[in-house]
């Protein structure tokens, strides 16, 4: 055992493999800046030129570029309200307006910090559940899954904020989308139009530039002015960034417990890393003492969905090594570059590479790390786009989006689906109706309706009767009066 960590480790630090990491996460954060060029696209098309590279290299360089991109998706979200990947559409909710104020440093440095060391402890977290992971992955149902959704889903209402029925017109709205293409019981397309190009559905990347990016670069065309204002005052940029960086530590219990949620739902497979950033955020605004601020700038809502983001990852990697079971559709990807490598993960891959799986336990760590450090020194630089003319700045950016929808699946449908939801989401933001909730209601949907269908066919009505079943239900329950509960007994107090 120690002789395995000592020589996966070890490997990293070799000169080949230490400038092969540093090229990796360049790499990955750029193609988690661009819209659309998410961390498993990265892996995807650097796949092939893997073959006949070292196990250990070749891995290596994969698994570091996919553990940063969505820092770089987080960039775009902060800076220009434009999801970088699917998970960092959660982080724009707040850190956005942090930038429209003059405040992205503070917003970038308390991203970065969170991310970092959320990738840096799931690392950690991963290293000590290799031994125990097969009883955990197997505990998890489609009963068990379903209720992690409906857990996301109650977080709806922490999302939403002004009118209740807005929010929820907001969430059907969402549901509805998710909806579109085949049924997957049934196999009965819906709300597909007569087109076979929704046959299979609205994929997330468009949506979620549909949903934010385009209705601002819109507003930004029309106003002619800046994302920040003239006139906003905004400190040293670096300032800024290190008082971003202490607002983690001044909430790291918060910081820690959405780092173990990313884990957790990185763990079960199907669930996904989207999930785990709105469950994140969602609790943070449950739990907080002033709910009524998020949405609006408050730094809270960048460190929680941002420690889960990376967070997730370690959890992710961990059925993927020791069952071969995917957590997540970039490690299908990551699964299928072992194959080329000549190696089989599961039970026995711990068995016979455990050294391997030390190696990637080390490079998610010092990956992360040198993702603060490259984006940190590079952000003062990226600071200055929010300062662009609007319409010089705007249309740029538009086509960066288009670019990025047409790249997710290399099909110009997708970009049409954008624009079509556009005509949808930019009503949506002059009218006060809730985006988050309907992107939230979208992304969980499909999830609920596939978990829920297979539950009742392998178990019946009583598929809620499992014990992890009724845990979930019951923290679940927990969650959603938590601030009800508060409310009151302020109340209480005040009369």
């Amino acid at each position: 055992m120690i002789d395995s960590i000592i020589q996966g480790v070890g490997v990293l630090f070799q000169p080949m493999m230490m400038l092969g990491m540093f090229l990796a996460v360049v790499a990955g954060l750029t193609f988690g800046v661009l819209p659309g060029l998410t961390g498993m696209t990265y892996m995807a098309i650097l796949i092939p030129f893997t073959w006949g590279m070292d196990p250990f290299l070749a891995l290596m360089v994969l698994v570091a570029g996919h553990a940063v991109s969505t820092t770089g998706g987080a960039i775009t979200s902060i800076l220009i309200n434009v999801p970088g990947t699917g998970p960092s559409a959660a982080t724009l909710l707040d850190g956005f307006p942090m930038t429209q104020q003059g405040k992205a440093g503070r917003a970038l440095g308390a991203m970065l910090i969170a991310s970092g060391m959320g990738g840096v402890e799931g690392s950690i977290v991963l290293a000590f559940l290799i031994p125990i992971v097969v009883p955990i992955v197997m505990a998890f149902g489609s009963p068990e899954c379903f209720f992690l959704i409906v857990m996301g889903l109650s977080f709806i209402t922490a999302l939403g904020s002004g009118s209740k029925i807005k929010g929820a017109i907001s969430a059907l709205l969402g549901l509805l989308v998710s909806f579109v293409g085949y049924h997957d019981a049934t196999a009965f397309p819906r709300y597909t139009f007569g087109s076979i190009f929704l046959f299979d559905g609205v994929k997330i990347i468009p949506c979620a530039l549909a949903m934010f990016a385009v209705p601002e670069m819109i507003n930004l065309m029309i106003s002619g002015s800046s994302i920040v204002k003239e006139g906003t005052v905004s400190r040293a940029p670096m300032a800024d960034m290190w008082e971003g960086g202490k607002d983690v530590f001044r909430n790291w219990w918060l910081h820690i417990r959405c780092v173990f949620l990313g884990v957790f739902l990185g763990i079960v497979p199907g669930v996904g890393g989207d999930v785990a950033c709105w469950m994140a955020y969602g609790h943070a605004k449950t739990t907080s003492k002033h709910p009524e601020t998020f949405g609006h700038g408050n730094v809270v809502g960048v460190i929680a969905p941002e420690s889960a983001s990376n967070g997730k990852e370690g959890g992710s990697m961990l059925p993927t090594l020791a069952l071969g079971i995917p957590g997540s559709a970039a490690m299908a990807v990551l699964l299928g570059a072992f194959l080329i490598q000549g190696i089989q993960p599961g039970p026995t891959f711990l068995i016979e590479h455990l050294d391997l799986a030390w190696t990637i336990v080390g490079t998610l760590v010092l990956a992360n790390l040198f993702g603060i450090v490259v984006c940190w020194f590079a952000a003062p630089m990226l600071i200055k786009i929010t300062r662009v003319r609007g319409n010089i700045l705007a249309p740029f950016i538009l086509c960066i989006t288009a670019l990025g929808a047409y790249s997710y699946r290399n099909s110009l449908g997708d970009i049409f689906v954008m624009f079509a939801l556009a005509f949808l989401s930019w009503p949506m933001k002059q009218l006060g109706y809730s985006r988050p909730v309907f992107f939230l209601g979208y992304v969980l949907g499909g999830l609920a309706e596939r978990y829920f269908g297979i539950s009742i066919m392998a178990h019946g009505w009583k598929f809620f009767l499992t014990p992890l079943s009724l845990v979930i239900i019951a923290v679940t329950i927990i969650s959603m009066s938590i601030q009800p509960l508060s409310d009151y007994l302020k109340r209480g107090k005040s009369s």
